[in-house]
């Protein structure tokens, strides 16, 4: 049984009056596990199975947990965001790994500085978004893989979240990453639109073959059950060859 609202309130209250960290629900944190969190988690969970020995980029950290699941496989690993408190929060919680403050439209790196980067559910906060992607291809490695997981509005419409700069659709997706990115594979999300404005925005978009993929063979799905949103592979960034 779920704990009523306003005991979930207090207890954040509260929560920041010890920690100095206010858990506004939208950056997830370990302490309050709620579906939210474990939806998040998820998708690092998933995210395992690539980073392997791998110099690893985690855009927008929050706070850091994704981040150090993930340094559990890498070779190296950096998370990056731009609030303060919550980057504050994970370098207490998790003081092995490295965490920096960072505009994720003006990454602070090296061309070609990493093998994989990992972009989960922060596509949708930013108000730049094609910059945001030039960058992901300039410090992508030629034979790296670049993962951004966005909400699927066809999922969503109907709802307001306040945090979301842009959520975008299938078409608008492949806009912003062809350009830069020679490969690009976006699966689709499990779970059917909860509205029927949104069923028919998506059988429409089916009906005229434009359709994300299942998920590759090979690759474990354990943690895919439930999922509203399009999880893009990018791979062999233009430019900056040789």
């Amino acid at each position: 049984m779920s704990q009523p609202r306003w005991v979930r309130r207090l207890l954040k209250i509260l929560y920041f009056v010890k920690t100095g960290y206010l858990a506004d629900g939208e950056r997830v944190i370990p302490d309050f596990p709620d579906e939210n969190f474990q939806n998040h988690l998820k998708v690092y969970k998933f995210l395992g199975q690539f980073v392997q020995g791998a110099d690893v980029l985690d855009i927008g950290c929050g706070t850091g947990y994704g981040t150090a699941h993930l340094a559990e496989n890498a070779k190296s690993i950096v998370g990056v965001d731009i609030s303060k408190s919550a980057l504050k929060w994970a370098r207490k919680r998790y003081p092995g790994i490295r965490y920096l403050e960072m505009d994720v439209q003006q990454l602070e790196f090296p061309d070609r500085s990493f093998d994989v980067i990992v972009s989960s559910e922060n596509f949708e906060h930013l108000p730049d978004q094609a910059k945001h992607v030039a960058e992901l291809a300039r410090v992508l490695r030629e034979d790296g893989l670049c993962f951004v997981a966005s909400p699927n509005p066809e999922m969503t419409i109907g709802q307001y979240n306040r945090y979301h700069m842009k959520e975008n659709s299938f078409d608008e997706l492949l806009a912003l990453f062809l350009p830069h990115f020679e490969k690009v594979t976006i699966v689709e999300n499990t779970l059917e639109p909860p509205t029927l404005t949104g069923q028919e925005m998506r059988a429409k978009r089916w009906s005229e073959n434009r359709k994300g993929v299942p998920l590759p063979a090979g690759m474990d799905a354990t943690w895919l059950s439930n999922t509203h949103s399009f999880f893009c592979f990018l791979r062999e960034p233009r430019g900056l060859r040789g």
